[in-house]
């Protein structure tokens, strides 16, 4: 494994990890239910060691929490699946988005102090991306029988730039958490991406926001 470059070693393990993750969806029921239990719980074991107060820490408890409870209503929502497995997707395209268009165009840092390696141009992948995915997700791939009446084309849109924007809030948090305490990473329980922290910190924040857009907007 330590002869493996870091982006080998990340390709792995989101190979792994993404049939893991589409299966827990699929599945649903306590199966799913116990998978985001024990990911936030792993979560928030690694928020602590980046809390030097008691403050940030009962903060963490809310934080993870409405994450974590808004993915249960995401996914017993009717045809939870859907909408689920899209927000993995957005994200996913996010986090790509902002690697491809950064090491592609590079440019100005966007918070040098925070994360050195992000830039504005990788800003605008991460924002672009989603909003991309949930179109092409909701207006192209999910059948009348599950959506009869889509949204405006404008509407997911800007949903899917707001899933941007508050996943790289999410991340520059967590980066912001960990240069604060003198961290690369919140754990080493992934190779390659680090903590489960690591992992799911674009999607946390993303969470209670794109629950919102599907069970109160989509009809």
């Amino acid at each position: 494994m330590k002869n493996l470059s870091s982006l080998t070693l990340r390709l792995i393990s989101s190979a792994i990890l993404i049939p893991v993750v589409i299966a827990a969806i699929v599945m649903g029921g306590w199966v799913f239910a116990a998978f985001v239990f024990i990911a936030m719980a792993i979560a928030y074991y690694e928020w602590l060691h980046l809390s030097k107060n008691a403050l940030v820490r009962l903060a963490g408890i809310f934080y993870l929490g409405a994450a974590g409870y808004a993915m249960m209503i995401l996914r017993d929502y009717p045809d939870g699946i859907h909408w689920t497995v899209f927000l993995m997707l957005a994200i996913w395209a996010s986090d790509s988005g902002a690697y491809l268009f950064g090491k592609t165009i590079g440019g100005p840092k966007m918070s040098p102090t925070v994360s050195p390696n992000k830039t504005w141009s990788g800003y605008c992948g991460a924002l672009l991306c989603p909003a991309l995915v949930l179109l092409l997700c909701v207006h192209v791939l999910t059948p009348a029988a599950i959506l009869a009446q889509p949204p405006a084309i404008y509407i997911t849109f800007l949903v899917g730039v707001a899933v941007g924007i508050t996943g790289q809030s999410g991340d520059l948090l967590i980066s912001y958490m960990k240069r604060k305490v003198g961290l690369k990473d919140t754990g080493h329980l992934i190779p390659g991406h680090g903590g489960i922290l690591d992992r799911i910190d674009a999607l946390i924040l993303a969470l209670p926001l794109y629950a919102g857009f599907v069970t109160l907007i989509l009809p």
